[in-house]
């Protein structure tokens, strides 16, 4: 059964640990797919929480996707070093 991660547009400090809580009640070894469509801020804290949940799918033989993007997200991502496809490969 694949999971589903609807994000709020801001995923800052406040939303970390929602968004932790929310992925950690996740089967990582099926399908998990985070809906990125409404996202406008991308902070360091929920990119370092994306990673793990990318890590974890990975170890578990699941597979991990940040979709619907933003250009302003993907702005953010480049700010930070990080492109979506290193992300959802739990960057290395």
């Amino acid at each position: 059964m694949a999971n589903t991660i609807k994000l709020p547009a801001r995923m800052d400090l406040p939303a970390a640990q929602a968004f932790v809580n929310d992925l950690s009640a996740c089967d990582f070894a099926n399908d998990i797919t985070l809906d990125a469509s409404e996202v406008t801020h991308l902070g360091a804290l929920c990119v370092q929480a994306i990673i793990a949940g990318a890590r974890s799918a990975k170890e578990a033989g699941g597979a991990f996707a940040l979709k619907d993007t933003s250009e302003k997200v993907q702005e953010q991502l480049s700010l930070m070093g990080l492109t979506v496809e290193e992300i959802e490969g739990g960057v290395q």
